[in-house]
């Protein structure tokens, strides 16, 4: 998976007296072939056909996106466990 959109804090908020970042998720890409799960790279964007199975892509490409949304610091709150 290639990273599209790096974690940065967006605004501040004050929480209980604490001020705690906003932060912007993580956001990664992954474009690969359906028929051979084949990771698509740049050359074969270009030419439209899978180099693995030699499926078009029209036909085959899909497009995985992950988010991944970093812990927060603790501000005081318990959960009770």
């Amino acid at each position: 998976m290639k990273l599209i959109k790096e974690a940065q804090p967006l605004s501040y908020e004050t929480v209980n007296g604490q001020e705690v970042p906003v932060i912007q998720p993580e956001v990664y890409q992954r474009i690969y072939c359906k028929s051979c799960e084949n990771e698509v790279d740049s050359e074969e964007q270009a030419t439209g056909t899978c180099s693995h199975c030699g499926q078009l892509w029209s036909d085959t490409k899909a497009v995985d996106i992950k988010i991944n949304i970093l812990e927060m610091p603790p501000i005081g709150a318990e959960s009770g466990e």
